[in-house]
């Protein structure tokens, strides 16, 4: 049995806590892993891909195409959705910086945002990873949390590792990892939350109403999302 995992570690410092830490959950898991599954683990920063900012044309929520993908010579927009699409966990881990993510890990989210519209993660584990001198780590694994919940991922585990509380470590990041084998029991199901079910609601009277050309619109046509009277059931019969 083959299990992705697609990483974007929001930093520039290679030798950050957020790296070491994040490499340790990875490193942790695959270790505890039966043998009978085989891991693909992709591992992405600012530092090996490159992502242009917003400009703000909402060609993304049009036409479902960005500008930055579409040049002579794209920037990794393209490559990270595709790989993020594939994976079966998506483990998004920033630094605080001001009580919020770093600036890399909101470019790629701005990249992502119509996705709140499509469910795209829909069936995939999330896992969201924060690393703070003393606070604001809570508000950035919420904030991470509720983005990827938006986008139909199921987020198993937030982590927030804080430096005066050093000691505790080791126990977060076995936490993290029985998580995530949590998952690959046979029994495990995905369920969408109440909050998440409220949502699609909303979306699927706003959407409704869209132009029949509109990007959007022909998504949940074509993916039969207005087929479905509750998220749960998308889950259960079409995603």
């Amino acid at each position: 049995m083959l299990k992705k995992i697609f990483v974007y570690v929001g930093s520039r410092n290679k030798d950050s806590r957020i790296f070491d830490l994040t490499n340790q959950i990875i490193s942790r898991f695959k270790t505890l892993c039966s043998k009978e599954i085989e891991l693909q683990i992709d591992i992405y920063s600012p530092l090996n891909t490159q992502l242009n900012p917003s400009t703000g044309c909402r060609q993304c929520f049009n036409l479902g195409q960005c500008p930055s993908e579409l040049k002579d010579k794209p920037d990794d927009g393209e490559m990270l959705k595709r790989k993020m699409k594939e994976a079966d966990y998506i483990v998004l881990a920033s630094p605080v910086y001001s009580h919020n993510v770093s600036s890399d890990m909101k470019v790629l989210i701005d990249r992502l945002s119509y996705w709140a519209h499509l469910y795209t993660l829909v069936k995939k584990a999330g896992i969201v990873i924060s690393t703070a001198e003393s606070n604001g780590a809570t508000f950035v694994t919420d904030y991470l949390e509720k983005t990827l919940s938006f986008m139909g991922a199921s987020v198993i585990h937030k982590t927030n590792f804080i430096k005066t509380e050093s000691f505790l470590a080791d126990t977060y990041v076995e936490e993290t990892v029985d998580s995530m084998l949590h998952v690959l029991d046979s029994s495990y199901k995905f369920t969408p939350t109440d909050y998440q079910e409220t949502t699609f609601n909303t979306l699927k009277i706003i959407l409704s109403q869209y132009e029949q050309q509109h990007f959007e619109h022909k998504y949940w046509v074509e993916n039969h999302l207005f087929d479905c009277d509750t998220l749960e059931e998308y889950f259960e019969s079409y995603a």
